[in-house]
């Protein structure tokens, strides 16, 4: 079925990817639907050679920085791969900041801030550490100037939150981090709900903070004064967790969030995910990276329920 999908779209796109414009929507779905990242790639370079417009090459390059990034995440993290790591990085950052300088983007500033965090991860913890701020600014570009509401940043608003010593070395803070993976969630694909990472991860930072339910009805009150009074993006989904107060309720979990434990919520996140992930599989619309996923979810349920 999968392959008949893939099929179909490919014969109603082989004429524009062949004879017309630059479409985003044909590289989109390789990268989304297919995960072929080598046939996005070729097709991206083909299309950057016919562009005419800095639109249209900005968004070409911006994608190119996305495929690049994705194609060295593959590359085992071996030390005698460290070389080809970093290169692999640092194309795509150079790729993102090219499509900025053409036309700068909500997702363009994504990528960039993406490719520079994996140069720090690569370099080591600190290394790292000196990448999160420069990371937060161009973040906080995206959602404050460009105003995009992007899951994926509000994912390394997540990561980076929970990841980072707090103050005074830096800004972490694993609540806030719960705050920004609740955002991740709530906005990404809205009729699928299909990216598995962004559940374990909620789930991995619930587990470790393990508030009683008691005390999560206290604390979203709280969270739920703040986030009313705050208005720029970044800052008010720092209590976004909370933003109905003991009221707050999620699509996963048939009651009010108050009334269960941090580490009940991780276990019916990870029920759900793992539904929606079987859902998916019947109808052949599951990629093998999906199926890595789902066993690491299994794995980690298997450990904390």
């Amino acid at each position: 079925m999968r392959r008949t999908l893939a099929l179909v779209f490919l014969t109603l796109f082989v004429a524009t990817a062949l004879f017309a414009a630059f479409n985003p929507a044909y590289s989109d779905y390789q990268f989304y639907n297919l995960a072929d990242y080598e046939a996005d790639w070729k097709y991206l370079e083909e299309s950057l050679k016919t562009a005419t417009t800095d639109s249209e090459k900005a968004a070409i390059t911006w994608r190119m920085s996305r495929t690049r990034l994705t194609l060295t995440d593959d590359i085992s993290d071996a030390k005698e791969n460290k070389e080809a790591r970093l290169a692999g990085y640092g194309e795509a950052q150079t790729l993102a900041e090219q499509a900025i300088a053409l036309e700068d983007s909500a997702d363009a500033e994504h990528w960039l801030s993406s490719a520079i965090g994996r140069i720090g991860q690569v370099n080591g913890p600190l290394n790292s550490l000196g990448k999160a701020k420069p990371m937060y600014e161009i973040v906080k570009k995206v959602q404050n100037d460009f105003n995009a509401d992007m899951s994926d940043s509000w994912y390394v608003l997540g990561l980076l939150f929970n990841q980072l010593p707090g103050a005074p070395i830096s800004f972490g803070n694993s609540t806030q981090a719960i705050s920004y993976m609740k955002r991740c969630l709530d906005t990404q694909d809205t009729v699928n709900r299909t990216n598995l990472t962004n559940y374990l991860e909620t789930a991995e930072q619930l587990y470790e903070r393990n508030w009683d339910a008691k005390k999560r009805a206290k604390e979203f009150d709280k969270m739920e004064k703040k986030y009313d009074k705050e208005t720029l993006p970044t800052e008010k989904m720092k209590y976004y967790e909370g933003r109905d107060g003991k009221d707050t309720t999620g699509y996963y979990c048939s009651v009010p969030l108050a009334q269960i434990s941090d580490r009940q919520e991780a276990v019916t996140l990870l029920r759900y995910a793992l539904a929606v992930y079987e859902t998916r599989a019947k109808a052949n619309l599951t990629l093998p990276s999906d199926d890595v996923k789902k066993e690491a979810i299994e794995t980690y349920l298997s450990q904390i329920s």
